[in-house]
Formats: structure tokens, C-alpha cells, sequence
């Protein structure tokens, strides 16, 4: 690799985690004690009222509303332990601790057991400084049974304790805590970063190397082996381990750079100042549990739980930024990235999360001028260069995204394993702008990295086969894909739509069934099956395909087409070119030599434009569930 080049700390934070505004970091949530007017004003302030607002909120995924009208329905209804538990989780979860800590107080006296009470008014109890009362309750909290409750509880425990001066008899509580395999991962870990904490320096080399030999790839377990290794005086063995995790990543970032900056002026502090900061980093890693799987509200609760106790936990922010990504509160999570401080070795990953909400939100140019100025600024971080491409890719400025990742991969010169997708992303945008013999080389060149990755097999398969172009090949390629990834909807589609392009209308048909069985309401999945109903005479039943294609809000061309054919049926499809088949028709005899075109008046499909499934982490992956333009 000719440079050192940069990648963001989004690459390592993605590696840690597998409206209505959320609070930022250490503060109160914005406008949620507003949240009821609006059903005032209506004069609807009654409990089913609220209750009915609540609950539109919470389908929407909008935490902070919901809270505030869950509150306001328990106004009315003080007895009611659903609404008290409901509305104890979602004040957590949007950051209003003012709220919330009353609210557990008092659902602990009707339920002494709930856990979510219990870990609340423990965090309360750590942050005043009442450490006997913190034993306590989480002692309630350790008995109330269930293996989260057992595992805050004792992770929580050991860095009170330590905080008393009882670092031995903390250790000795994870080590017998850690005995379950399954709590090992946590007990090990924050073994390590008590023993680094108290200036025990074997120890915290032994169990931070226990840890990463677990977990290598999280950019927390990393900086602590690596500050604990330092601190031990194994200064070259923490270089290397630093040097082998930019290898991975493909380049270095904000991340490492400040943590190599560390062991070059020789005085290397632990990653936890103090036990306080240790609770945090405990209910930090939780939340990253629940939030791989799937558990939105209780991953933001612990997140901000976390941010409560220490506001300049900001990977726990950038935990919770993508926590609101997911729940596609994009205000929100742009508000959370934005309290990132610019002197944080996060701040470059925050403004890059903050472009691409800023996207979602079809801010297209606002999130152009923030990424092209963070390019001008370090114009060695390609992960941010990858980034702006994709974004143009987004914007179907196909032009500007092919320049973008050449520039990306002429920086990289040997393009490392971890920008494999450089080259998918740029032959997506070469096909795009009819630079098709470069968008073959680039596909290809995607391969060699990843062999099996269903979307590049899918989009260079299928764009063969629509060329007429090695269909043999072609047409393995598509089922690979699909044998790579059966259950997405989209893929099933490209193979069926395949089929139809070569004239193997009855194989159409079985494969998009199926795609239509996956995502049954994806209006093109849904006309792609009325046209192969068509062409094997099951008119009635395309007829039935198309109507519904026309109800899942298909864009203002697709309309258009299915109304024509609603009206009037379809004409015999068009067949594809005969002089660019008739080479591969002669060597391989795929259906005869000919390939069934799309319908007069249809644009030939492209396959599902969606980032490889194994795409570098540093570059955000498309959603599965994005089709390519037809």
C-alpha cells in the first residue's frame, strides 16, 4: 500500500456492536414534556386519549413522543402497573432521568422485582455517590433471577466495590461470576480493565489478552489490551497489536492514531479513569447486546444509562445514534452525533453518521458539503471518500460516485481485503453510465476477493444475461447467488427474471413465486410475476398480479406500464439481439440462442442494487431491501 490511509472509527464502531428529538448525551430530551399538548389542543386529554397516543407513537418508533404520552395516560391512571412500566422504560430509553428515577422509585413499591426499576435506581444510587445503597439494590437485583438481571448485577457490583477499595474481592466476584461461558466474555473483560485500573499489570495483560483473543476485531477490547500492554512495559507487543488491527481495517483512523499518539509520548493512562467510568463501559457492552438482538428501547435505556453516568461515554452515544438509525429517527440520531465534541477521536465517524441521516432524510446536498469537506480535510481517510461515493450512488449521480471510487482506490494503490466493495460499488456505477466493459472488469476484480458474494454473482449474472453475454455463466452466477442467500426476496427475483429474459417462462414463473412469497408487497416483484403469468396463459391470474403491483405504490413509470397493461394485456416479448448471442448460443446452446426481452414499453430490469452482504464494515452497506431502479 503506498500511504498509510485512514479509515473511520464507523468501521470500528461497526465491529463493536454487531422528529421528536432523543436527548443528546447528558442532557434532558428536547420538547418531550410537550410531547401531549397536541392531544390537548384537541381535547383529547383523556387516558384513552393518551393511551391511543402513545401507542401511535411507539408504532412509529418514536421513543421520546411515546414516553411523554405514556406519562401523561399515568396521570390519569396512577394505578396501572403496565402504563408505570411502560413509561419507566421509554423516559429511560429517551434520556429523561429526571423522570424516570421518580418513576422507578415508584414502580418499586408495587414491584419490587422489575429489573429495569432495580438497574435505574442503582445507576442513581452509583452517580450520588451512596455506594452501600448501590450494593443493595443491585443485590435486589442479583435475586430478582434471569441472566441479564445476574450479569448487570455483578458487573455493576465489582465496580462499586472497587470504588470502596475492595478491588480484590471484586475480582474474585467476576471470577466466580465468569463461570457460566456464557458470562465469560463480560467477567474476563472487565476483569482486565479493573486489574489495569488498579495497577495490576499482569493481570490486566492476562485477561485483556484473554479478551481479545476472543474478540480482536472490537476497537474498545483492542485499546485497552493495547493500553495494557503498554503500561506493563511491553511496549512493541502493543505496537504490533495496533498495527495488525489498522491492517484489518485497511488503513488507520482517528481511533488508532490517538491511541499510537498515546504510546509514542510514553505515558499511557487505562482506558477506565474511574470506577464510575467502569459502570458506564459495563452498561455500555450490555446495551450492544441488546442491541444485536433486536431489543431497541432496552438497548437505548442502557446506553443512556451509561451516557448518564459519564456524558463523555461517546462510543455509548454512537451506540445510541445507531439504535435511533434503526428505529429511522433520523433527527434524532443527527442530534445525538452532532454533541460528539470535534477534538474526539470519534468526531470524524459522528459527522460521517450525521451525512448519511442527513441522506436518509433526502438532505442530499447538506449531506454532499459535509462529506466533500470532510474529504478536503484528511483527504488520506478513503473510508469517507467511500462514503461520499456511495452517497452520489444513493442520489443516482452515477457519474460523480464512478470518479469518486476511483479516486479512492487510485489512494489505495493495492486495494487491501477490507475495500473489496470499492470495486462493486464502482461496477454498479460504470453500468450505470454505460462503461460496461469497466463495470465487467470490476465485478470480476469484486469476485476475486469474495468468490460467493450473492450480490456481485447477482448483478454481474443477471447483467450477462440481459446482454446476452456468456449465458452459461451467467445463469450459475444467479443461482449461486440465490444458493448464498435463499430467504432474500430481491436475489429470487433477479433469478426469475433471468429465467423470463431467456424465455424459460415456466422456471420464471416457480423462482418468482417464490420471490413474491419473500417480499409480497414489492410492487416490481409482484408485475415481474404478472408478466411470467402471462406468457405461460394464466392471464386471470397476471391480471390479479398486476393489480396488486399497482397498489404497492410503485414509482411513475412502473404505474404507468401496469396500467397499459391492465387495459390491454401484454404484447409477445421481444427477443434479445441475435447478433450478441449467437456466439454464446453456439458454444453453449442456452435455450436455443435466444433470450426473451422485457415487455414493448418496459425497461429491462438491473439486479438488486444492495452493498455486498459482506461488505467492509467501514463501508455502510446499502439496505437489503433497496432495489435497483427500473
Amino acid at each position: 500500500m503506498p500511504l498509510r490511509t485512514k479509515v473511520s472509527i464507523g468501521l470500528a464502531f461497526a465491529l463493536a456492536l454487531s422528529g421528536s428529538a432523543v436527548a443528546a448525551p447528558g442532557n434532558e430530551p428536547a420538547g418531550i414534556g410537550e410531547a401531549v399538548d397536541p392531544v390537548e389542543a384537541l381535547g383529547l386529554g383523556s387516558l384513552s386519549g393518551y393511551y391511543l397516543a402513545a401507542r401511535h407513537a411507539r408504532f412509529n418508533q418514536d421513543i421520546s413522543a411515546a414516553a411523554g404520552f405514556y406519562v401523561a395516560a399515568l396521570d390519569k391512571d396512577r394505578k396501572n402497573p403496565d402504563l408505570l412500566d411502560t413509561s419507566l422504560v421509554l423516559n429511560v430509553a429517551s434520556g429523561n432521568m429526571r423522570r424516570a428515577v421518580p418513576l422507578a422509585e415508584e414502580l418499586l413499591r408495587s414491584e419490587p422485582d422489575n429489573w429495569v426499576a432495580l438497574t435505574t435506581l442503582a445507576v442513581e444510587q452509583i452517580r450520588n455517590g451512596e455506594r452501600a445503597a448501590a450494593l443493595e439494590t443491585l443485590g435486589n437485583l442479583d435475586n430478582v433471577g434471569g441472566q441479564i438481571q445476574e450479569l448487570i448485577a455483578g458487573l455493576l457490583e465489582a465496580w462499586v466495590k472497587v470504588g470502596q477499595g475492595k478491588t480484590k474481592e471484586a475480582l474474585a466476584d467476576l471470577e466466580e461470576l465468569g463461570k457460566p461461558n456464557l458470562y465469560k466474555p463480560s467477567t474476563i473483560l472487565h476483569s482486565g480493565l479493573i486489574a489495569d485500573y488498579a495497577g495490576m499489570n499482569a493481570g490486566a495483560v492476562r485477561d485483556l489478552g484473554a479478551s481479545f483473543e476472543r474478540d480482536a476485531g472490537s476497537p474498545r477490547i483492542v485499546e485497552a489490551f493495547v493500553r495494557g500492554l503498554a503500561r506493563a512495559g511491553e511496549m512493541d507487543r502493543a505496537r504490533k497489536v495496533l498495527d495488525e488491527f489498522e491492517e484489518r481495517l485497511g488503513g488507520n483512523d482517528q481511533f488508532t492514531v490517538s491511541v499510537r499518539e498515546a504510546l509514542d509520548a510514553g505515558d499511557v493512562a487505562p482506558l477506565i479513569a474511574s470506577p464510575v467510568e467502569g459502570v458506564a463501559e459495563a452498561l455500555y457492552g450490555l446495551g450492544t447486546a441488546y442491541a444485536r438482538d433486536g431489543g431497541n428501547a432496552q438497548a437505548a435505556a442502557l446506553f443512556q444509562l451509561a451516557l448518564y453516568l459519564d456524558p463523555e461515554s461517546y462510543f455509548a452515544s454512537m451506540a445510541l445514534g445507531q439504535v435511533m438509525e434503526s428505529l429511522r429517527q433520523y433527527e434524532a440520531a443527527i442530534g445525538i452525533y452532532r454533541a460528539i465534541p470535534a477534538d474526539h477521536p470519534l468526531s470524524r465517524s459522528a459527522r460521517v453518521q450525521e451525512a448519511l441521516n442527513l441522506n436518509a432524510l433526502d438532505r442530499n446536498e447538506e449531506a454532499i458539503r459535509l462529506l466533500e469537506q470532510a474529504v478536503k480535510d484528511d483527504p488520506s481517510d478513503i473510508s469517507t471518500t467511500v462514503v461520499l461515493g456511495n452517497v452520489y450512488r444513493d442520489m443516482e449521480n452515477y457519474k460523480d460516485a464512478r470518479a469518486t471510487y476511483s479516486k479512492a482506490i487510485d489512494a489505495l494503490g493495492n486495494v487491501p481485503a477490507a475495500y473489496w466493495s470499492l470495486y462493486y460499488f464502482r461496477g454498479i456505477a460504470r453500468e450505470r453510465t454505460d462503461e460496461w466493459p469497466g463495470a465487467e472488469r470490476d465485478f470480476r476484480l469484486a469476485l476475486t476477493y469474495r468468490p460467493d458474494n450473492a450480490h456481485t454473482l447477482n448483478y454481474l449474472g443477471y447483467s450477462l444475461i440481459d446482454r446476452g453475454e456468456k449465458l452459461d455463466e451467467a445463469i450459475d452466477m444467479v443461482r449461486r447467488a440465490v444458493a448464498a442467500e435463499p430467504g432474500n426476496g430481491y436475489i429470487v427475483d433477479s433469478l426469475g427474471w433471468a429465467y423470463y429474459r431467456l424465455g424459460r417462462y415456466q422456471d420464471a414463473v416457480r423462482e418468482l413465486e417464490r420471490a413474491v412469497n419473500l417480499k409480497p408487497i414489492d410492487p416490481v416483484i409482484n408485475d415481474h410475476l404478472g408478466d411470467a403469468y402471462w406468457q405461460v396463459g394464466r392471464k386471470r391470474e397476471a391480471m390479479f398480479q398486476w393489480s396488486h403491483a399497482a397498489e404497492f405504490k410503485p414509482d411513475d413509470e412502473l404505474a404507468a406500464t401496469i396500467q397499459k397493461k391492465l387495459l390491454s394485456g401484454m404484447e409477445p416479448p421481444k427477443t434479445v439481439q441475435e447478433a450478441s448471442n449467437q456466439h454464446a448460443a453456439s458454444q453453449h446452446g442456452e435455450n436455443g440462442g435466444e433470450a426473451a426481452k422485457a415487455p414493448a414499453g418496459e425497461t429491462p430490469k438491473t439486479p438488486a442494487d444492495a452493498a455486498p452482504a459482506e461488505a467492509a464494515p467501514d463501508t455502510p452497506a446499502d439496505d437489503d431491501e433497496t432495489k435497483a431502479a427500473e
